[in-house]
């Protein structure tokens, strides 16, 4: 359950519920971006994932499909049980940097940081980084920001791997993948301490008789 109300910290989400995350033992987040006017799968990812998760993070390039999501909550029962009670995203270069939302707007920062179970994510989409040529710029950003970990999209491939103590995190594209890849999302939990971050990934498919199908998946490492 979530409450559509943003911060100064650009999060979604009561404040008490943002301390709250960061005071947790441990935590999961799902992880999702690039979704590119596909707010029903955002919706049916949510219903089905949603409430095993302490926030959500979406990672651009489809800022209009999350609202749409967060704003359905009003209307569906059943979204509103499972939508986690933080989100956090980032603008992808397909996004702008204000939009309509639940009669009035949200800021949509480049960047935003959060802390969850004691570490400090950041939600990037990578274009300002130049997530196509290498982790760099993202690595010096989260640097520079003390960041654990760091969640981007933008190449529509999914990834997880780790550069000088910082572990980056791509859950691929929902809808456009690329690369031989499939559409896919990610679960990542944070386990607090100084443990590694785990993220899981989920692929997408269309069924005849039961619409989309969530598989475990295993992307094809990154050179």
């Amino acid at each position: 359950m979530i409450e559509l109300v943003q911060g100064p910290d650009f999060a979604i989400g009561s404040q008490d519920a943002i301390k709250a995350l960061a005071k947790k033992e441990s935590a999961s987040l799902l992880v999702l971006s690039d979704s590119h006017g596909r707010p029903e799968l955002l919706k049916t990812i949510v219903e089905k994932f949603g409430g095993r998760c302490d926030a959500l993070v979406f990672c651009g390039d489809g800022i209009g499909d999350l609202c749409g999501c967060l704003e359905a909550t009003k209307k569906s029962k059943k979204l509103f049980n499972a939508f986690p009670p933080v989100a956090v995203f980032a603008r992808g270069n397909g996004d702008y940097p204000e939009f309509p939302f639940d009669g009035g707007e949200i800021k949509v920062p480049l960047h935003q940081f959060l802390k969850v179970a004691g570490m400090k994510i950041m939600a990037t989409h990578g274009h300002a980084e130049g997530a196509y040529y290498g982790l760099g710029r993202m690595g010096q950003l989260a640097l520079e920001n003390q960041a654990d970990v760091v969640f981007y999209g933008h190449t529509h491939i999914a990834s997880s791997q780790e550069e000088d103590c910082t572990r980056f995190v791509n859950p691929g594209s929902c809808s456009r993948p690329r690369g031989g890849q499939l559409p896919s999302f990610a679960i990542t939990q944070i386990p607090g301490g100084q443990e590694r971050a785990e993220t899981s990934f989920f692929s997408i498919s269309l069924t005849l008789a039961d619409g989309y199908a969530f598989m475990p998946y295993a992307p094809p490492p990154v050179f």
